[in-house]
């Protein structure tokens, strides 16, 4: 079933994410909030990013690595990858609602647990569909949980969202612990505007079977609340002091990078398919998203553009691949030392977002603009040197199309796509399956052929069917029954 146990962290450090089920005593909501939100980018990078960054295109297992056949078959193990990101988001949820609970004096507490929360049920639905959301959370006040309805779980999120920056905006609660806000150090005007980016992201992803009346209600209230959204170097990023030591390390450095001890982590590497597409735009970002070939020495000088780049088509047996080293790992301007900050959700996904919505009408602006300040935001989060300047990208290859709508929409997306590579890996997914966006190629495995979908969700973990087995079968039942990774569809995947 999903976790309905409040888990709290047992941590006496930020940097230590562990929690401890059994442990049911009172703990410091602020030790517990910044475990959680350290928990939350570690969630996305070890469990999310690994299937969604080869789903998404990103992504590929080097050479001397047999691929796993579930992520190149399209077949979605319940009993491994899925159970994971659906119980380690769960767990975490609890964790926010442990605090929310416990902090409720301080209504700015509530508002932070409440973006996180309303982020956690994001990705359950992005991924699973329908998920258990009212009676979840509640201790023991349910131990068998109801799903519920998607759609439904998106609708209240939102309004989440938007209560949230209101409690922010009322003067009268102190901020959050700058030592329990390992993300914006108790910046209260910040959350409230990650709040109102994350409500526009929802609506974005409904783009495709909007009510454009609920669409226009939103949308009026993220106007109203006056806060804006992401800006020019506002980035929401986590660093609750990242070490180069055990269990310590900025999670993107160590599973992209490197081991505390130094040894290099070659699994993946970056796709063919975002090698070519970097090289065909010209854009100076490949020297810092990919490193070139036979590099490894993370961190070193010399390395930027000092060799040829190679990327790996996704799903190529071992027997084929080329040897890691002499394919491209992820590059210096993601992966950057142990004590890194990661990206939660940058600058340029913000605008990206904003550009999306002014381009389809949703909101006063100029989406032109928004798409070159983004992709600004981008070279400068991945620390472009001043000498390849975003200007000359933009207004070369990279150059906004004066032309239609579906021409506007396919640079935007592309340019998106690119400024989250091996970041926000599930946020590519998710526009793929909206928009088909860039066009992904499907898996080389022989077993795909050209009538083989595209992956479309997660199978619910096996947990829940040992578990909750009425509430998950009335939930596959209520989606007519055919549960295989290829369908149910998510409710926003017009496809």
């Amino acid at each position: 079933m999903a976790v309905t146990l409040i888990v709290f962290s047992a941590c006496k450090s930020y940097l230590d994410i562990n929690t401890n089920p059994n442990q049911l005593s009172q703990t410091n909501p602020d030790f517990v909030l910044s475990g959680a939100l350290v928990t939350t980018v570690q969630n996305t990078v070890s469990f999310i990013n690994l299937y969604t960054s080869q789903w998404g295109g990103y992504l590929a297992a080097s050479g001397g690595y047999s691929p796993s056949g579930d992520y190149v078959r399209y077949y979605n193990n319940p009993a491994t990858f899925g159970n994971g990101t659906w119980n380690s988001i769960y767990s975490n949820l609890s964790n926010y609602a442990y605090v929310e609970k416990n902090s409720s004096a301080n209504q700015n507490y509530v508002a932070v647990c409440e973006i996180m929360k309303a982020y956690g049920f994001q990705q359950l639905v992005d991924i699973f569909g329908d998920v258990p959301y009212s009676q979840s959370l509640t201790g023991f006040s349910y131990l068998y949980p109801l799903y519920d309805n998607q759609q439904t779980v998106y609708h209240k999120i939102a309004n989440k969202l938007d209560s949230a920056v209101l409690l922010i905006k009322n003067t009268g609660n102190a901020p959050v612990s700058a030592t329990a806000d390992v993300m914006f150090k108790g910046d209260m005007t910040k959350w409230a505007k990650l709040a109102n980016t994350l409500h526009l992201r929802l609506l974005i992803r409904q783009s495709e079977v909007a009510d454009n009346a609920y669409i226009a209600s939103e949308i009026a209230k993220i106007s109203s609340n006056g806060m804006g959204f992401l800006g020019a170097g506002e980035d929401a990023t986590i660093n609750p002091g990242y070490q180069k030591a055990s269990g310590l390390q900025n999670p993107t450095w160590n599973n992209y990078g490197a081991s505390y001890t130094g040894t290099p982590s070659d699994y993946l590497r970056c796709s063919a398919f975002g090698v070519k597409m970097l090289k065909n735009l010209s854009d100076p970002r490949l020297d810092y998203i990919c490193l070139t070939i036979g590099i490894d020495d993370f961190g070193k000088p010399g390395v930027l553009g000092s060799g040829p780049y190679v990327g790996i088509d996704f799903g190529s047996p071992a027997a084929v691949a080329t040897n890691s080293n002499n394919t491209s790992a992820l590059g210096p301007g993601i992966v950057v030392s142990p004590t890194q900050n990661q990206v939660f959700i940058s600058a340029a996904q913000s605008m990206f977002l904003q550009a999306e919505a002014v381009l389809r009408g949703w909101m006063p602006g100029d989406p032109k603009a928004l798409y070159n300040a983004a992709i600004t935001e981008s070279f400068r989060i991945l620390g472009v040197a001043s000498s390849k300047p975003a200007s000359s990208y933009y207004n070369g290859t990279a150059l906004w199309p004066a032309s239609d709508f579906q021409s506007n929409l396919q640079a935007l997306i592309t340019q998106k796509w690119i400024a989250n590579y091996g970041v926000d890996c599930l946020e590519a997914w998710s526009d793929f399956r909206r928009l088909g966006i860039p066009s992904v190629p499907k898996s080389v495995d022989p077993s795909i052929t050209s009538s083989t979908p595209y992956p479309a969700r997660l199978l619910y973990p096996q947990s829940e069917f040992n578990n909750n087995p009425n509430s998950v079968q009335k939930a596959i039942d209520a989606n007519g029954g055919d549960f295989t990774v290829f369908a149910p569809r998510i409710f926003w995947d017009p496809n």
